[in-house]
């Protein structure tokens, strides 16, 4: 009947809306994710927390919250001194839209750390994350909480 024929049309309109909501997003989530090892092999903080919103969280693993575009660049730059040369990757696993103007998404990161000594193996750390994208007021892609398993 007309109610069938209302739904699978509500359905459609959706899964399109769904797919035009991704295709907007997928650009500044790829290039975040892509610019992460870069940023941290050149000690760049600011191009690692550009993609936060200025109120965003980095929730690290441990439960440690990191409120804010600026704080997060800040934790950035007081891991740096520690850093040895690295090689990492982020795996995405998932891209969901929740809602018109929020995504989730989730994967993998690791790091791999030269050894401190010769001979030594390399240290490796990471785990899985699940971050929450916004869409912001000029139309930017932005995220509004990272969280480190």
């Amino acid at each position: 009947g007309i109610k069938a024929v209302v739904a699978i049309a509500a359905a459609a309109v959706l899964i399109f809306n769904t797919a035009a909501i991704l295709a907007s997003a997928r650009p500044e989530i790829e290039a975040a994710n892509a610019a992460w090892l870069p940023g941290l092999r050149q000690h760049d903080a600011k191009s690692i927390a550009a993609p936060y919103a200025d109120s965003g969280l980095f929730i690290a693993g441990n439960g440690t919250v990191t409120r804010g575009r600026d704080a997060v660049a800040r934790m950035y730059e007081a891991r740096f001194p520690k850093l040895r040369p690295i090689r990492g990757g982020i795996e995405q696993d998932g891209l969901t839209v929740l809602a018109p103007t929020r995504i989730i998404e989730w994967g993998r990161g690791w790091l791999e750390m030269e050894p401190e000594r010769a001979g030594a193996p390399p240290v490796r750390s990471g785990g899985s994350y699940v971050t929450i994208w916004e869409r912001q007021a000029d139309g930017h892609w932005r995220i509004v909480r990272n969280m480190a398993f």
